[in-house]
């Protein structure tokens, strides 16, 4: 009788904690959701999360807000959402260098990009990135770049959002295939770095176009050429790397939104779902669109495959670079 009346409650006692559950998951969101981005504020991708986090707030009827968590070169934030509890609320806005930071900085990364984290939505997937120059660097392509570069007694600068991060890959890359003499200057986030480039401490900067166009548009950088497989649209007149000579040099950016591992799939679906209304609506369409970036959210699945070939490429710039044996 004992053991029977143990087994019973051993059984209530689950299913009211199902219950308990599903009811949670049902009535997601009820209180604020915070999206931490791993970088300082005023960079490139604030620009597109805050007016998303405002739309994604009016979509779900709950607080939206977004949460700087800079240092490390992503590394800090991303791992504050690694340990957070798995319900939704904390969630992971970041770049390619969540997949960067483990495959070029593997020491400080105490977490898994792939799976430690719930994939939630693939927000953005641009064409390509730009090389911007300081405004009076006597060069305007990367043929002129790299004779000036030579001729300088340590080369030039390139400010970068740390060891990972995209801005770093394209600078070592450049290095690399150009035999450019080049030296990395890290910085705490894009920002910074363009703050640095258009007052002449930095000579050049990678950045994506959403963080380059008002520079570039007011005449406060030269931008020297764009990574994509193609021209960006809004940019038509700066010529690809590959144009340049380099048919090897393709770095596309993009931004994605990630839960803690084990998130459950009722509490993803709600997010996608917000997400994807979000990129719909005119106002981020057309924010998205002068950024030259793509505007429908790449589902949950799809994501975590295409995060999986983005390991695997980021792992053969790694080889090229010497990061990692070959």
């Amino acid at each position: 009788m004992r053991h029977a009346a143990l087994v019973s409650a051993v059984v209530v006692t689950l299913v009211g904690l199902a219950i308990g559950v599903r009811n949670a998951e049902a009535a997601f969101p009820d209180r604020t959701i915070r999206i931490i981005v791993p970088f300082a504020p005023g960079g490139p991708i604030d620009a597109i999360a805050r007016p998303l986090a405002t739309t994604m707030q009016e979509i779900l009827g709950a607080t939206v807000v977004i949460e700087n968590r800079s240092g490390a070169g992503g590394i800090t934030g991303s791992e504050s959402v690694a340990s957070a509890a798995a319900d939704g609320y904390t969630l992971l806005m970041t770049t390619g260098s969540h997949i960067g930071n483990k495959v070029f900085n593997s020491a400080q990364v105490r977490y898994d990009p792939l799976l430690g984290f719930t994939p939630v939505a693939g927000l953005i997937e641009s064409n390509g990135i730009v090389l911007l120059a300081r405004k009076e660097m006597p060069a305007d392509s990367i043929a002129t770049l790299n004779a000036y570069a030579k001729t300088q007694p340590n080369g030039l600068t390139y400010g970068h959002a740390g060891i990972g991060n995209i801005s770093y890959i394209a600078g070592e890359l450049l290095k690399v295939q150009a035999g450019m003499p080049l030296s990395g200057i890290p910085y705490r986030g894009t920002a910074a770095a363009m703050s640095d480039l258009v007052g002449g401490q930095v000579d050049l900067c990678f950045v994506g176009i959403s963080g380059a166009r008002s520079y570039v548009d007011n005449g406060q950088v030269k931008v020297i050429a764009s990574t994509g497989a193609e021209r960006a649209p809004v940019l038509p007149g700066v010529p690809t790397m590959r144009e340049a000579g380099f048919p090897d040099f393709v770095v596309l950016g993009y931004i994605g939104l990630w839960a803690p591992r084990d998130t459950p799939k009722a509490v993803v679906t709600r997010l996608y779902d917000a997400v994807r209304e979000a990129l719909a609506r005119p106002n981020i369409r057309q924010l998205l669109s002068t950024f030259g970036a793509a505007t429908e959210a790449t589902p949950p699945d799809e994501f975590a495959r295409f995060l999986e070939r983005d390991f695997a490429t980021q792992q053969r710039w790694a080889r090229e670079l010497g990061v990692i044996p070959k």
